[in-house]
């Protein structure tokens, strides 16, 4: 039986492509082929425009028809602060209308101009270091990257690049604010359970680049979301334990670069937040996600009474099994660590390469 399950990557060598792409078309700066450091700006775009429509009958005095004549412009333009729009023919008292503003010409139409005011582009980083292995139009570049992985279950969209520090000596740890200060500046920390919103304040008071943490209460959904850094929670909601595979790579990554991509998680894409330590050395490519689950896979359970814990599928019954509340699904015999035998709805398993 081939099931699909979802797939949550914990890799110590692999080679990952990370497609980084702007929300609308704008100007790629890097070529193909080229290498890049986190901070590098490989595109740029306006994203939000400013429009202006400029009465330009009004300010000259006279109608639409005589100032659609005396115009001196036209749409697709590029304006600079004090261009000529329109001006009246020369004379003793000729009559002339400038730009008030930088930005580029959408539409003339009678006596009116409708300017695209310019703004600062909006930089697009890289995020990760690694090599341009493709170009996606005018949008963004793909980079490959070669490193160790972990994959978590939420994070609240942010990203950034940094030096790992793990406050953490077991898998249950819980962090509290009196464990910042301002020897962690700069530094994504790796800090297990989390229950107190002032974790985050004294996260902020000390520059923290990012937060790895194991799981947040509910109520702390919307403190985390509104964190000026990224936060990635390994387990999800609730008090719950860093699985083992996360916890042994990470807590073994003191003082190791991390690009920190806390992007939310997209089951049609695959994407999830991450935690990614470049390496020198390739491993392989991942692997598309969903993939089909197999005996023997290394799994973590996503649901009450086993949640968090790690174990391996040992068998893959054909029909679907009976689970209390009379509800059937297909499911997985899964040996934990502690070798305790359990069985799991495949929907609430997650595979762990």
């Amino acid at each position: 039986m081939g099931e699909v399950a979802v797939t949550a990557y914990v890799l110590p060598l692999t080679v990952v492509r990370r497609e980084r792409t702007l929300p609308v078309p704008g100007r790629v700066l890097v070529r193909q082929g080229q290498s890049v450091e986190p901070n590098a700006v490989v595109a740029e775009a306006n994203l939000s425009p400013e429009h202006v429509l400029l009465n330009v009958a009004a300010g000259l005095g006279v109608d639409a028809k005589k100032a659609a004549s005396w115009m001196q412009c036209q749409a697709g333009e590029r304006l600079t602060t004090g261009d000529v729009i329109a001006a009246s023919p020369k004379g003793l008292f000729r009559k002339i209308f400038r730009s008030p503003c930088d930005g580029r010409i959408v539409l003339v139409r009678g006596g009116l101009v409708l300017v695209a005011k310019q703004k600062e582009d909006t930089r697009l980083r890289a995020a990760y270091p690694g090599d341009v292995v493709d170009i996606v139009g005018d949008r963004g570049v793909v980079i490959e990257s070669a490193g160790a992985l972990v994959q978590g279950r939420w994070g609240n969209g942010k990203s950034a690049y940094g030096v790992l520090r793990v406050l953490m000596k077991s898998a249950d740890d819980v962090l509290t604010p009196d464990m910042m200060d301002i020897g962690l500046r700069g530094a994504v920390v790796l800090g297990g359970m989390c229950r107190e919103p002032k974790v985050f304040e004294a996260a902020a008071g000390a520059s923290l680049r990012g937060l790895i943490l194991s799981s947040i209460p509910p109520s702390l959904l919307e403190t985390v979301r509104a964190a000026s850094f990224p936060v990635m929670l390994t387990e999800g909601f609730g008090a719950l334990p860093m699985n083992s595979a996360a916890f042994e790579l990470l807590s073994t990554s003191d003082e190791r670069d991390v690009v920190l991509n806390a992007q939310p998680y997209n089951f049609y894409t695959g994407d999830r937040p991450e935690a990614f330590f470049p390496l020198k050395h390739a491993g392989q490519v991942m692997p598309p996600m969903p993939r089909e689950l197999s005996v023997e896979d290394l799994v973590r359970v996503c649901s009450a009474p086993h949640r968090g814990a790690v174990g391996h599928v040992v068998r893959l019954p054909d029909a679907p099994q009976v689970f209390p509340g009379g509800t059937q699904a297909p499911a997985a015999v899964v040996r934990l660590h502690d070798g305790q035998q359990v069985t799991v709805p495949l929907a609430n398993l997650e595979v762990v390469r």
